[in-house]
């Protein structure tokens, strides 16, 4: 694994801290947002997938269980305790084989990688300029990829996620649907033709 890059600290910052992933990754949550069933439609045995924000891998190890050993999972966190938290949790369900961990920046996602379906949720907003971001996650994305953007209700009003999904078009991204039950305020978006 490379060495984290400088990075704002988390107190400073809007990042749910590492002490708290239990508050990330539990059967409460697991009861509310079935992490299964809300990426389904998107991902395939054999894709590429980059979870943003992962966290302690709350979705990680559910899509790399739909993408299989010919597939991959590249779970990205700013903070190194999640991605050892991931790290565990993929060996211990067995797809450690088919999940890279990668650490970022506050600013840059440092990724280099080409993905068939990437997933932001509950993290846009917790970007330092999500204009910037959205145009690195743009760099990531093959031409027919989809990028899953979902964002809190009680943190993010519609008017900011309207303007998060501006942002996105101003950079190049154009919102093929806004698919319900996904937990949030939810965009899907495309690479404009």
């Amino acid at each position: 694994m490379n060495t984290p890059p400088t990075a704002l600290p988390i107190e400073k910052s809007h990042i749910c801290p590492h002490q708290f992933a239990f508050m990330l990754d539990n059967v409460i949550r697991r009861w509310f947002q079935q992490p299964g069933k809300i990426v389904r439609d998107f991902v395939r045995p054999g894709d590429t997938v980059v979870d943003l924000g992962c966290g302690p891998g709350f979705f990680t190890i559910e899509m790399a269980k739909m993408v299989g050993p010919a597939g991959k999972v590249i779970a990205v966190d700013l903070q190194p305790q999640m991605l050892a938290m991931v790290a565990r949790k993929s060996k211990r369900h067995g797809v450690s084989d088919w999940v890279a961990c990668h650490p970022c920046a506050a600013d840059r996602i440092g990724l280099n990688a080409q993905a068939d379906f990437i997933l932001a949720f509950y993290m846009l907003h917790e970007t330092l300029d999500p204009r910037s971001y959205l145009s690195q996650v743009k760099a990531l994305m093959k031409p027919e990829a989809r990028l899953l953007v979902v964002e809190p209700k009680m943190h993010v009003s519609e008017q900011t996620f309207r303007q998060l999904v501006d942002q996105a078009e101003a950079v190049g991204l154009t919102a093929v649907d806004y698919p319900a039950k996904k937990g949030g305020r939810s965009v899907l978006l495309g690479l404009n033709p």
